[in-house]
């Protein structure tokens, strides 16, 4: 005798959509950045908001074409509602646009340092420098220590505000340039991306950030090298010259006329 087998019928649930479930919460940045509109995110719970970063072009912030290849970074800390405030958590800069920096027959000099800001912020700041021609060993060395030691005095003298003020809009990157390219020419001088490392409790992003506002430059004594050198020869060679010149002018004016006392007396 066979039995003929039972299909079974399949228990079909209500399909749920997880979308419906979710809320939009409205993301601000810092008042750094004047508590600019960031975008909205969406989420079935504000806990889990906090600790997700947003990423977006500084030229969303001010509308200013140059700032297109720079990406900030803001790090959610609160939720109040449907409005999330955030803290500055990182700056880079866009890969394409580093790479247009590499020429060939030219030396790229990274470097990766981590300093501390005089309100105890941490930071890893990765920079590079493009030269125009090929590099020595030497001269890689030494323009890397002037990229440390000029990052190393605005970072402890300053909060951590003006110190990403100068990073974001390219003050300490002239001012490295300046002193780095005594040493050789350059072609580029960027700080490539910046990333928080620590933050003290109770840092907040209070004091508005200005493109316009200038710093006062950091110097560094500078041991001689190659260049200098060379370059007081060459000057010292053309005072010399010149001084020859000037000394032979006065003689010939001295042997082609003979001073006025010296007639009055020839005639006595």
């Amino acid at each position: 005798m066979s039995v003929k087998g039972r299909k079974g019928k399949r228990a079909r649930g209500k399909t749920i959509d997880s979308w419906k479930s979710k809320l939009w919460y409205e993301v601000y940045a810092p008042k750094a950045f004047k508590e600019a509109f960031l975008g909205e995110i969406p989420s079935s719970t504000p806990d889990t908001l906090v600790g997700r970063v947003i990423e977006i072009l500084l030229y969303d912030l001010t509308k200013n074409f140059k700032h297109t290849t720079i990406k900030l970074k803001f790090k959610i800390v609160d939720v109040q509602g449907n409005r999330c405030t955030t803290i500055f958590w990182g700056h880079e800069l866009t890969r394409d646009f580093v790479r247009s920096l590499i020429h060939r027959g030219s030396s790229r000099i990274d470097g990766i340092f981590t300093y501390t800001t005089a309100d105890g912020v941490v930071y890893r700041v990765s920079t590079f420098v493009v030269t125009r021609r090929r590099a020595k060993k030497t001269q890689k060395l030494t323009i890397r220590k002037i990229i440390h030691d000029v990052m190393q005095e605005f970072a402890k003298n300053m909060t951590h505000e003006k110190f990403i003020q100068g990073i974001i809009y390219g003050k300490f990157a002239l001012n490295i340039k300046k002193i780095a390219k005594t040493i050789y020419p350059l072609r580029e001088c960027q700080i490539r991306k910046v990333k928080v490392l620590s933050i003290p409790e109770g840092i907040t992003d209070d004091v508005i950030l200005d493109d316009q506002e200038e710093f006062d430059e950091i110097e560094l004594e500078m041991a001689e090298h190659g260049k200098t050198v060379k370059a007081k020869k060459h000057k010292k060679r053309i005072d010399h010259e010149g001084g020859e010149r000037d000394g032979g002018s006065e003689e010939e004016t001295t042997d082609g006329e003979a001073p006025s006392e010296d007639k009055e007396n020839a005639k006595e």
